[in-house]
């Protein structure tokens, strides 16, 4: 099953240290080009900032990752940064962190252990999501075996996407690519072959359980 762990929205964290102030920006991204799009949003939030340094990565296939120090001495910021990303497995994820200087340096040692830091908060703060390569499906099927269907949708784990009421009942779900033929399967047995069934796109999806 492919699968990869990341963050979900945003999630925004700040500390100091020796007078310098550091703004965390963590997202989730759907790749190394989106991530430097989001980058350049936040440089120009911050343009008045001393640095804004970053760590993106992309998606798992992709094998794809970026970082840049913005002027901090080499090693000391965007590394780190990246370390922290990888250290809890996760991609799909841009961290940019804004520092403005306070007028005590921190030595290379100091600024390593500042951009670690960091990170490490701000993904404390927002916690991990599992995302999975999945198949968005559409049941349609009749008010008498919507109940059925449903609770049968839950018991499979998927993710009910939407609902649509009209003549009949039009259920959105996404379950993990690898079980959409067994889905269907189940569907079409609990409601006598009357459902109908069609994949509308496989992507990854994220899971509340």
């Amino acid at each position: 099953m492919r699968e990869y762990l990341s963050v979900s929205g945003e999630t925004v964290t700040e500390f100091e240290v020796s007078r310098s102030k550091f703004i965390t920006h963590l997202k989730d991204v759907r790749s190394v080009e989106e991530g430097l799009g989001y980058l350049a949003g936040i440089r120009k939030k911050y343009s008045d900032a001393t640095h804004n340094c970053y760590a993106v990565i992309g998606a798992p296939e992709s094998n794809e990752f970026k970082f840049g120090d913005d002027g901090e001495p080499s090693g000391t910021a965007g590394q780190p940064m990246l370390n922290a990303l990888t250290k809890n497995g996760l991609y799909c994820v841009c961290a940019v962190v804004t520092r403005y200087f306070g007028g005590i340096k921190l030595g290379a040692g100091g600024l390593v252990q500042a951009y670690s830091k960091a990170v490490t908060d701000a993904l404390r703060a927002a916690g991990t999501v599992r995302y999975v390569y999945s198949a968005v499906c559409v049941a349609e099927v009749t008010y008498s075996d919507y109940g059925a269907v449903s609770n049968l949708l839950g018991e499979r784990g998927a993710e009910t996407l939407g609902t649509e009421y009209a003549d009949g009942v039009k259920i959105i779900f996404a379950v993990p690519e690898n079980d959409a033929v067994m889905t269907e399967k189940k569907i079409a047995e609990l409601t006598s072959g009357e459902a109908g069934f069609a994949v509308k796109e496989k992507k990854y999806i994220s899971y509340k359980r």
